[in-house]
C-alpha cells in the first residue's frame, strides 16, 4: 500500500504519522508544499484573510493553484491507495475530487478547529469528500456531526518520541537552559493573548521562562509581573533545540487553546516526551484519554495554578512517577501499530 501524506515536517505530528505508516507492507512519502513557495508568499498568505473578497480570490487562483498543482504532480508521480492530510494544507475540493477519481481514499487528521482556521475558506467543505475525519477533540466531533458529516473517529497521536526525548544535557547547557516552568509559544492581539497572559501570570511566583512572538507585550499592561520572565523570539526554534530546552525545565503549562473546547494540545505530548510535567488547564477530554484513576496535572480553576505548581516542584518523586506514568499509558493506549489498524478499518484498506 502507499500513502501519501500531506503533513507539515516543522510539527512533531510529523514524527507520529511517520511512526504509523513505517509498517513493512506501507510505502509512505511526505509532501510538504512550504518548499515550493517563497516567504513573501507566506506573508502575505498569512494575511490574506483580511484582503477585500475579490483580492483574496485573485490570490488564491495564484497561491492555491500553484500549491494544488504541486499536489496533483507528486500523486501522479506516487499513484497512493491513500491520501493523509493534516487539517486542509491549502488544498482545494477539485484536488480531492481529482484524488478519488484515481482511485485513492482521503482522510484528514484535525490539528485545528475548522471554524478558527481563516486560511484556507474551503477547509470545512473539504471534509464532506473526505472517506475518513480523524479528530483529537470531542467536542468537534459533536460540532461537526451536528453538520451532517459522517465518518468521524476519535483519534491521539503517540509520544513524538524522536523528537522529544529524556536527554542528559551538558552541564553548561543545562546551566543556560534550565527553569522550573518553561512556555514557548505565540501570543495573540485579542481577547486569546489576555487569556493566555492571566493564565501564565500564575506562574509568575517561580522560575518562569516565556519565549514568545511581539503580542506578547501588548498584555504586559495588564500582568507587569510577566514581563521579567519574557524573551521575544522572531524566528522558528527547532524541534532539537525546544527538546533540550523541555528536557532542562520541570513544569511545561498548558492552556487551553479556545479553538481546543475539550481535546488537549499536542503540547502535552510534547512535554511528555521530554520528561516534563504538563500542568495543564482542565479539559473534558483528560478523563477520555487517562481515566479518573489518578489525580492528573490539571486545573479547573486560575486560582489553583499556583498551589499545585509549587506541590510539584516540592515533590520531584510525585512529579517524575506521573510524568513516567502518563507516558506509559500514552504509550499503551496510542502505539502506532493501534493507530494504524484504526485507519485500517475505518478505511477498509487491506
Amino acid at each position: 500500500m502507499k500513502v501519501l501524506l500531506l503533513v507539515p515536517k516543522r510539527y512533531s505530528l510529523y514524527e507520529s504519522f511517520e511512526s504509523i505508516f513505517s509498517n513493512g507492507d506501507i510505502e509512505s512519502f511526505f509532501v510538504d508544499y512550504q518548499h515550493i513557495v517563497g516567504k513573501w508568499e507566506n506573508r502575505v498568505h498569512m494575511q490574506y484573510f483580511r484582503f477585500p473578497d475579490k483580492w483574496r480570490l485573485k490570490w488564491e487562483a495564484y497561491y492555491f493553484e500553484k500549491i494544488n498543482k504541486f499536489y496533483r504532480e507528486e500523486f501522479q508521480r506516487v499513484k497512493p491507495d491513500l491520501v493523509m492530510v493534516y487539517n486542509d494544507e491549502l488544498l482545494v475540493p477539485e484536488t480531492v475530487e481529482y484524488f478519488k477519481e484515481r482511485g485513492a481514499k482521503v482522510a484528514f487528521f484535525l490539528g485545528d478547529h475548522p471554524f478558527y482556521t481563516n486560511f484556507n475558506r474551503y477547509y470545512l467543505s473539504l471534509l464532506f469528500l473526505a472517506d475518513a475525519i480523524y479528530v483529537p477533540d470531542s467536542f468537534w466531533m459533536k460540532q461537526l456531526a451536528k453538520m451532517g458529516l459522517k465518518k468521524l473517529y476519535f483519534f491521539q497521536t503517540d509520544l513524538p518520541r524522536n523528537q522529544y526525548y529524556k536527554k542528559v544535557l551538558p552541564a553548561r547547557l543545562y546551566d543556560e537552559l534550565k527553569s522550573e516552568v518553561l512556555y514557548v509559544g505565540v501570543s495573540y492581539s485579542n481577547s486569546w493573548g489576555y487569556k493566555k497572559a492571566r493564565f501564565l501570570d500564575h506562574f509568575t511566583p517561580f522560575d518562569l521562562k516565556i519565549y514568545g512572538n511581539k503580542h506578547w507585550k501588548k498584555f504586559f499592561r495588564f500582568f507587569p509581573g510577566l514581563e521579567p520572565h519574557f524573551w521575544e523570539r522572531t524566528e522558528y526554534i527547532p524541534i532539537s533545540r525546544m527538546n533540550e530546552m523541555y528536557n532542562a525545565a520541570k513544569i511545561i503549562p498548558v492552556d487551553g487553546n479556545p479553538g481546543i473546547l475539550a481535546g488537549l494540545h499536542q503540547r502535552v505530548w510534547e512535554a511528555l516526551g521530554a520528561g516534563a510535567l504538563p500542568l495543564m488547564e482542565w479539559q473534558d477530554d483528560l478523563t477520555e484519554i487517562f481515566g479518573n484513576e489518578v489525580d492528573l496535572p490539571a486545573v479547573k480553576s486560575y486560582d489553583d495554578i499556583e498551589e499545585m505548581t509549587r506541590y510539584y516542584l516540592d515533590h520531584e518523586e510525585k512529579r517524575v512517577e506521573l510524568v513516567n506514568w502518563m507516558r506509559n499509558l500514552v504509550d499503551e493506549k496510542y502505539a502506532p501499530e493501534k493507530n494504524l489498524e484504526l485507519f485500517r478499518h475505518s478505511l477498509q484498506l487491506n
